[in-house]
């Protein structure tokens, strides 16, 4: 806890593409916390920063801007292959650290990460902002009101047929796969809505058609927890024909996402003995939240939302679809048992 104290904030990466430098820095200023340095590889993005922040300090080497003593926090927008490397530098300058999703591409280095923040007294948490998305809100609403019962179905797409954009996301090396991207958001939600521990995975990848692109074309993961309930999640860059997002079946009702935004969420549950079709308004986005969170909790010692134990637990989801989709088999996932010990 840093109580009665200004947290002063930087970014490593500063990157054109959808501003999230520009955006992380908002965020910080927004909850009260000083915005005071960037750092980029590009010195043309630190003339940007300037720009967009009068007065900053800018940094091309990620040692410079760490060795820098009164910054509290530390964000990281940058290749997935580069997080474990930067936040295990942040952990270690003694600074806390936040990291855009996907906390890393390996399960091993999201535990090493862990236990380092533990070790060093430090922060460590992801963005996963979209926590707060207003389906995802209204959701978990539905399921506190009990209106849902015991979710025990769930099935998670996102896709369509289109060639992986181009830029290091379409790298399976740099980005880690076509699972890490909006599948680290997927497998968020989905810990968030079924309770317990998971009992297994069995992943498949398909690779059939964008062969210039070394990310997979198509991933499907089937999640088995302990409590019975299965999870079907689809990531597919060659899917012709498109389906829902989300289906949530539960013992009581169920709901289902459509790919299209209408503001309302269908809801079917017993009506007079019938199973009905009704509509449920869907509550607002509130991403802002999670900076919210990350002052309440270094100022004043709130409970962090965005674990990095859960972080880690989406990474060990989706590495291992890859290993059982290698193996041909169904796998545990690493440190379950940790968690529910």
């Amino acid at each position: 806890m840093t109580a009665n104290k200004t947290i002063r904030g930087a970014v490593i990466g500063y990157g054109g593409a959808f501003n999230m430098g520009k955006s992380h820095a908002n965020h910080m200023r927004r909850v009260g916390f000083e915005f005071v340095a960037a750092c980029d590889l590009d010195p043309s993005r630190m003339e940007q920063a300037q720009a967009d922040f009068p007065g900053i300090r800018t940094f091309t080497s990620v040692d410079e801007l760490l060795a820098e003593p009164d910054i509290d926090l530390v964000t990281v927008i940058t290749p997935h292959n580069t997080h474990a490397m930067l936040a295990e530098k942040v952990l270690r300058s003694g600074k806390h650290c936040i990291l855009e999703k996907p906390m890393c591409i390996r399960a091993d280095d999201a535990d090493r990460l862990v236990k380092l923040a533990k070790a060093q007294g430090r922060m460590l948490s992801v963005y996963h902002n979209r926590r707060w998305d207003g389906w995802y809100l209204t959701v978990k609403h539905l399921i506190e009101q009990d209106l849902l019962g015991d979710i025990f179905h769930i099935e998670m797409y996102m896709g369509g047929y289109n060639a992986p954009r181009g830029w290091w996301r379409d790298n399976k090396e740099i980005s880690g796969g076509a699972f890490y991207d909006w599948g680290a958001h997927y497998i968020d939600y989905l810990l968030g809505l079924v309770p317990g521990k998971i009992r297994s995975v069995r992943g498949f990848v398909q690779k059939r058609v964008w062969h210039e692109m070394t990310n997979e074309d198509q991933v499907d993961s089937i999640i088995h927890f302990e409590n019975g309930a299965v999870a079907f999640v689809q990531i597919s860059s060659i899917a012709r024909a498109g389906k829902a997002r989300f289906r949530i079946l539960g013992t009581k009702g169920a709901v289902e996402l459509p790919g299209t935004k209408s503001g309302y969420l269908p809801l079917y549950r017993d009506v007079d003995g019938k199973n009905t079709l009704t509509e449920v308004e869907m509550l607002k986005d509130r991403h802002g939240d999670y900076y919210d969170n990350i002052a309440d909790h270094l100022l004043n010692g709130a409970e962090l939302i965005v674990k990095p134990e859960e972080a880690r637990r989406v990474i060990s989801v989706i590495e291992t679809t890859e290993k059982s989709a290698q193996q041909g088999r169904e796998l545990p996932v690493p440190f379950e048992e940790e968690l529910f010990a």
